[in-house]
């Protein structure tokens, strides 16, 4: 996994690209300032996220579950259509309970007002 914090508040996440996840994420977290993680790719499993990897990222989100919490502001998953997003966000429910942080599928065209939702936090 590639993370892209060039747009910072904004941290896009993909898999293309060299992976650098476990340090751009510990530098983020050293930084304790807010963030919103987005991505356009739909998280799934696949052959390419070898289980080793899969554990390594499970193991750091572990250590380091509260400490995100605290700076993450949210996810957003950026689909084409809300017809897209709707469905599938209630699978996201749990995710997020597990995250500790707001995971939210939103059209493109709805993005600009959710990051600022989630930047915004809770009233």
């Amino acid at each position: 996994m590639h993370i892209d914090t060039r747009q910072f508040p904004l941290v896009w996440m993909s898999a293309n690209g060299a992976s650098n996840w476990e340090s751009e994420l510990n530098k983020l977290l050293l930084q304790e300032e807010r963030f919103v993680l987005l991505t356009r790719e739909i998280p799934a499993r696949d052959k390419e996220t070898d289980n080793a990897s899969r554990k390594q990222l499970a193991l750091w989100l572990k250590i380091n579950r509260d400490q995100l919490r605290h700076v993450c502001a949210g996810s957003i998953v950026v689909v084409d259509s809300q017809a897209i997003a709707v469905p599938l966000q209630a699978v996201l429910g749990p995710l997020s309970k597990a995250f500790g942080y707001p995971i939210r599928l939103v059209a493109e065209r709805h993005i600009d007002a959710e990051i600022s939702r989630l930047l915004k936090g809770p009233d």
